[in-house]
């Protein structure tokens, strides 16, 4: 019985042996096959590459030789020294010009050679070529391609390549013939061909050679693997090779490693046994790993479950399909139900949006359908939306957050609002007019006391005026309902009307406007009245940080299709650190008391917002005089940039 089962076992392991080196000469065979076929195909793509850079050079040279054989056609071939003196150096360059000849010859509608670029062919009859034939009949794409031969003069291989001269009367006058020598299939070898081994041979049809690269005669045609390509159009083929050791090479490489790989994995077939039982045990414990680690994972899910049931805020769990999964306890409080079903029921029946369609980082409030709980009665729940992608699809967050307490102090703020419009700017107006006119009438039979009251009365109501106009104008901007109505204006205008606007408000300060504007008519796209009210914040804080007795530099420039508007002072400059926050809204003062002009805090903010809207940008260069480094001058520039008109960015291009 043992012998009986070793015999068996041979046998099954004989039969297993011839079985698979069976099947793995079967499948050395098949990639034999298929590598000299991969190789055929490696060797028609670069044939048919190497033909169509061929074309290609031939039709830029045709189109070069028909501009000179129109030209020739006008003349009398048969006028030889006129024919040297007219066309002579033209036609030599056009020789040195042309890479894919070296020669040139003219030859008239007998065949007689009128012109030529070497010795020994003027005067000599070639009507017997064939490419000269051809020509006169009138066939090829523009050119005529003759049967290669050895050259009379040179001594050297060339294919012979025409082209016709027609007349005036479109009648074919003569042939302008060159030659494709070697160096030049050579050439067109080198820029096509993917391998260095590649051996290439161009012949005519019937087998005379044009081209053969070395080593091509010297292999027999089994040690090669070749394909042939016509080159269209020419009467010539391209025939591809590689020598079939090369064509096998990696073929031998994979079979030496299959055939590694079929002893090595015959060896750990044997092995695998041995293993079997590590295996077992390697099993056993991996398995009492996978139970700790679910028991992990379930501890993980309870506690993922109290954090999900207490967070602050509501959420509804919902699956690709909108289905509902789950909700949380806040979710359930907000709709004043006791039970998850009922807080999705509410939920669909209050939502503004179509549930089906709910997407990532929708957004939106709405107020609850309260059923029969009162105490729900009045809230404005905000629900955000979140994608969660997981293995079986995504998931919809659904998180709601009670607002009622924010949409109340928005709607407080914007009554705020309106009552400082209604309340307060209506009174500041007539108050301001009220002491303007006092001014004006009774400023010289005021005593003086009483003048510098009536002063710090129009300043400061002035400034409250100016108050309530930022507040208005942010308003406006949070709600847009800030119009910004945008017109073609001259860029020159804007720095040229604010420097007039503000030159009494200088004035006032003891400070100069020097205004320096380029020659050009450029055009922006802007609100006129806004863009007035960003340069005059600009100009009057410049003003109030400018020495008395200096000057406040308003310049423009044009360049990289914008408009750049520059306010600059040589006040103390703005600390580095502070640069940042200046355009932010009631910004903390970038100066000490002792230094910092007085404000709202919201002229750069507002500024700014007004020329982005204008599709601008308003920047800052500024250095300090604590920070200025040796010649360095201090001072701040405040930037506007616009962009060009569309009618001046097309007249830069035009």
């Amino acid at each position: 019985m043992p012998n009986r089962l070793a015999r068996g076992f041979r046998s099954s392991f004989s039969a297993l042996v011839l079985t698979s080196g069976a099947t793995l000469l079967f499948f050395l065979h098949y990639d034999y096959e298929r590598t000299l076929r991969e190789g055929e195909v490696r060797l028609s793509h670069v044939a048919d590459l190497f033909n169509q850079h061929f074309l290609g050079a031939l039709e830029l040279a045709t189109v070069r030789a028909e501009a000179m054989t129109v030209r020739l056609g006008d003349f009398n071939l048969y006028q030889v020294p006129a024919l040297e003196a007219e066309f002579g150096d033209e036609l030599r360059q056009f020789v040195e010009d042309v890479d894919q000849i070296s020669a040139m010859l003219v030859l008239d509608h007998d065949g007689a050679v009128r012109w030529a670029s070497i010795e020994g062919f003027l005067g000599l009859y070639l009507d017997n070529r064939d490419y000269f034939q051809g020509t006169l009949d009138g066939g090829g794409n523009g050119y005529v391609i003759g049967a290669p031969l050895n050259s009379a003069v040179s001594g050297r291989r060339v294919t012979p390549i025409a082209w016709p001269i027609i007349s005036e009367t479109g009648e074919i006058a003569g042939v302008m013939a060159s030659s494709l020598e070697s160096g030049y299939f050579r050439r067109l070898l080198e820029e096509t061909r993917f391998d260095p081994e590649m051996l290439v041979d161009i012949r005519a049809i019937d087998g005379t050679a044009a081209f053969s690269s070395e080593g091509f005669d010297e292999l027999a045609e089994t040690r090669l693997v070749s394909v042939s390509s016509p080159i269209e159009g020419t009467g010539l083929e391209t025939v591809m090779a590689l020598p079939r050791s090369v064509v096998i090479r990696s073929f031998l490489l994979r079979a030496v490693a299959f055939t590694a790989v079929y002893a090595l994995l015959s060896a750990l077939a044997l092995y695998a046994a041995i293993l079997a039982h590590r295996r077992m045990l390697a099993l056993r414990v991996s398995l009492a790993q996978t139970e700790h680690e679910a028991w992990n994972a379930k501890q993980a899910a309870k506690q993922f479950q109290a954090i999900f049931q207490n967070v602050e805020d509501g959420i509804i769990v919902f699956d690709a399909l909108g289905e509902f999964r789950t909700s949380n306890l806040r979710a359930q409080e907000l709709f004043g139900v006791d039970n998850a079903e009922d807080a999705v029921e509410r939920f669909r029946a209050s939502a503004p949006v179509d549930f089906e369609h709910l997407a990532d980082s929708t957004s939106f409030i709405f107020v609850p359908d309260a059923g029969s709980k009162d105490g729900v009665i009045g809230r404005e729940i905000r629900c955000k939306v979140s994608r969660v992608e997981a293995v079986e699809g995504h998931t919809l967050y659904c998180v709601l957050t009670d607002v009622s307490a924010e949409e109340r102090l928005i709607r407080a703020r914007t009554v705020f609002v309106e009552t400082v419009n209604h309340e307060l700017r209506t009174p500041l107006t007539s108050l301001n007019g009220a002491m303007r006119l006092l001014s004006a009438r009774f400023s010289n039979e005021l005593p003086p006391k009483a003048r510098q009251l009536l002063d710090l009365a129009e300043r400061n109501a002035n400034r409250l005026m100016m108050l309530v106009n930022d507040i208005l104008t942010l308003q406006a901007m949070d709600q847009g309902r800030l119009d910004v109505t945008l017109e073609t204006v001259r860029a020159n205008d804007i720095p040229r009307e604010a420097v007039t606007n503000m030159q009494g408000y200088a004035d006032g300060f003891g400070v100069g406007l020097l205004l320096e504007l380029p020659d050009t008519s450029a055009h922006v796209h802007v609100d006129p009245q806004r863009m007035q009210q960003v340069m005059d914040n600009l100009i009057s804080n410049a003003v109030k940080y400018s020495p008395k007795g200096d000057s406040v530099e308003v310049s423009s420039a044009v360049a990289d299709g914008e408009v750049m508007i520059k306010v600059r002072d040589h006040g103390v400059g703005i600390l580095a650190a502070a640069q940042d926050a200046i355009f932010e809204r009631f910004a903390k003062p970038a100066h000490g008391p002792d230094t910092q002009a007085s404000g709202t805090g919201l002229g750069l903010a507002i500024s700014r917002e007004l020329v982005e809207r204008m599709g601008g940008t308003l920047s800052l260069e500024s250095v300090h005089r604590d920070e200025a480094l040796g010649d360095q001058p201090h001072g701040s520039t405040f930037i506007v940039r616009l962009p060009l008109a569309q009618i001046e960015q097309r007249s830069a291009a035009e």
